[in-house]
């Protein structure tokens, strides 16, 4: 509609001042009226050029309200570390988890898809969760990881509240081997030991734990040889293993399968299950 509006407002500038020439050609020279309807012909094309510049100025302030948005209407995440909760170094030392009344949603206006849970699981116990899809079994390992925040009752992990605790003081203790595995961008060594915590010893243990050992050893690079974006230069099967020997490496005394062995084959699932 803009378009259309200054293509008429053009076109009777043009007309007009056509006109007026032709009015006027008594009074002023024939090299002025030409110069006059020129330029009038030209303001068509600056005013779409204007229309134009509009529109785009407006979409590339929708990136500056995008983060506004983030930065101010958003909220965010709790803090990564608190000092005054700062849990010990060995903690959890035993892996015992309380659910306790525990609620959670996932946004304030829905219901609970966690409905108070409570329940005690001891060191050292292998705990199954079964239920049909949209059950929260899923929510069940995001409320570990307080990936959900919008919650009643309370997680305590051997004694410790872990709504009290930092972010990262918390996902460092936890490990999970996710259903679809993720492989980031960059060589095995990165994918297995991403803050270099670890030595290469200890790097061949876990891949010779998971049956990787002589892949990788049969490899140019060996453990800097790079992996694609999301592992597309490896197998499903070898993309769960090296989640797998992550989750090795860490040594946690919580480790969290959500349905980790659903993508890959009968065997190699049974070698993550004796491995495990």
């Amino acid at each position: 509609n803009a378009v259309l509006v200054i293509t008429k407002i053009g076109n009777l500038i043009a007309v007009f001042a056509a006109l007026f020439g032709v009015l006027a050609r008594n009074s002023i020279s024939p090299s002025l009226v030409g110069l006059s309807v020129t330029y009038a012909l030209n303001v068509s094309q600056t005013l779409n050029w204007l229309i134009r510049m509009s529109a785009e100025f407006e979409s590339n302030v929708t990136s500056v309200e995008r983060i506004k948005e983030y930065c101010d209407e958003i909220p965010h995440e709790k803090p990564w570390d608190i000092a005054e909760t700062k849990p010990a170094r060995e903690w959890p030392d035993h892996g015992q988890i309380e659910f306790k009344k525990y609620s959670v949603k996932y946004r304030e206006e829905l219901e609970n898809v966690l409905r108070e849970i409570d329940i005690v699981i001891r060191p050292g116990e292998k705990i199954g969760i079964v239920g049909r899809t949209g059950a929260g079994k899923s929510s069940l390992a995001l409320a570990l990881f307080r990936l959900l925040e919008l919650s009643t009752g309370d997680i305590v992990i051997d004694g410790l509240d872990i709504r009290r605790l930092g972010l990262h003081d918390l996902r460092h203790k936890l490990t999970i081997i996710p259903q679809d595995p993720v492989i980031f961008s960059g060589s095995i060594r990165t994918n297995l030991d991403t803050f270099g915590r670890y030595t290469d010893e200890q790097i061949w243990n876990a891949l010779e734990q998971v049956d990787l050992k002589a892949y990788v050893l049969g490899l140019a690079k060996q453990l800097e040889h790079e992996c694609s974006e999301g592992g597309e230069n490896l197998s499903v099967g070898q993309r769960q293993l090296i989640c797998l020997a992550r989750a090795l490496l860490r040594k946690t005394k919580i480790l969290i399968l959500d349905e980790a062995t659903a993508s890959i084959d009968h065997n190699t699932d049974e070698f993550i299950q004796r491995t495990i």
